[in-house]
């Protein structure tokens, strides 16, 4: 029997063996070049997200840090806030509290006596008219003492003394009282009518109105005085002794007339 072609069953053996070894070798190879690939094809991936700004992975997001409010590696972005068009110019009151009442304006200051005030124009003004105007009073002058009432006019207190009042009238009270005399000068060119005049009394630095008395020697006005010439009259009023530091003396001519007025101390 020829035994040349064929190997002996050591020889064959080895062959598969070897053929064997380089086949496990061959497919190692591949699989690490396919791991090799796989960590470029990666990395390439990420390197590109990098530059061009996208998102990141899901799994290159598992690695950062992540904020209480769930942005990924950093501080949560502000939230804006409101702001309002127009402040308030006061402060808004706490709760609770009253706002505050506005402020009333305060009161026109009333003028005070003149030395010489204006005539009252009362022509052809109704009653009810003239009930409105009100009279202006001159300022004082002192208690014995000459006062212009108008253009020609004058009035003087003099004989201002203490005395025991008399009661002889309705509704009149006795009691200490001071009396004093009132001239009238008209140094016009005509008659001046003194019917309508009148004679008041206060004291006190409350101004307390003093009660006119029918004596002792009281006297009235006549009805008129005339041109160049002087008329007087007497009067009575009850002023309590303690109050006579400040007596006021008004003398009113006629309504369109301003008010004279004589003001001091009176004798006890």
């Amino acid at each position: 029997m020829n035994m040349k072609g064929s190997g002996s069953p050591q020889a064959n053996g080895k062959d598969a063996s070897s053929v064997r070894d380089a086949s496990a070798k061959r497919r190692k190879r591949w699989i690490a070049a396919g791991a090799v690939a796989a960590v470029l094809a990666i990395g390439a991936g990420v390197w590109a997200s990098a530059q061009s700004g996208t998102t990141p992975t899901a799994a290159q997001q598992t690695s950062q840090p992540t904020t209480a409010a769930g942005s990924p590696g950093g501080s949560a972005p502000p939230t804006a806030s409101a702001s309002p068009a127009t402040a308030p110019s006061t402060p808004a009151p706490a709760p609770g509290t009253a706002s505050p009442a506005p402020a009333e304006p305060a009161p026109a200051a009333t003028p005070g006596p003149q030395a010489n005030p204006a005539p009252v124009d009362r022509t052809g003004k109704s009653d009810q008219e003239l009930a409105t105007i009100e009279q202006p009073v001159a300022a004082p002058v002192p208690l014995v003492a000459k006062k212009e009432v108008k253009s020609g006019v004058s009035a003087t207190i003099t004989e201002l003394e203490a005395v025991q009042g008399e009661a002889m009238g309705v509704g009149e009270v006795a009691g200490p009282s001071l009396r004093f005399k009132v001239t009238v000068t008209n140094d016009t060119g005509s008659d001046i009518p003194l019917d309508t005049a009148l004679v008041t009394v206060s004291f006190g630095k409350d101004s307390e109105p003093a009660s006119a008395l029918s004596g002792p020697n009281t006297s009235a006005f006549p009805d008129k005085v005339k041109a160049g010439t002087s008329a007087s009259a007497v009067y009575v009023f009850n002023v309590p002794r303690e109050a006579r530091d400040q007596v006021t003396i008004y003398f009113n001519l006629d309504a369109g007339t301003p008010i004279a007025t004589f003001e001091g101390k009176a004798p006890a």
